[in-house]
């Protein structure tokens, strides 16, 4: 179940900063500049979730132990 729950976490926001990337490159007619800027947020966004996740995880094991 955890790991399922992090996979989902890490590339949710990969894919929807991806998303919102290529729209915007669409718009303003800037290709891959907007993609790359969010592709880097998505990735960071995503280890910030797997950080979190895990963290908590540490934590409620500690309190069970």
């Amino acid at each position: 179940m955890l790991i399922s729950q992090l996979g989902i976490s890490m590339i949710t926001p990969i894919l929807l900063c991806t998303a919102i990337g290529i729209f915007l490159d669409n718009k303003a007619n800037k290709a891959p500049l907007f993609t790359i800027l969010f592709i880097i947020l998505g990735v960071g966004g995503a280890f910030r979730n797997l950080f979190y996740i895990t963290g908590k995880e540490i934590k409620k094991g500690e309190k069970d132990e």
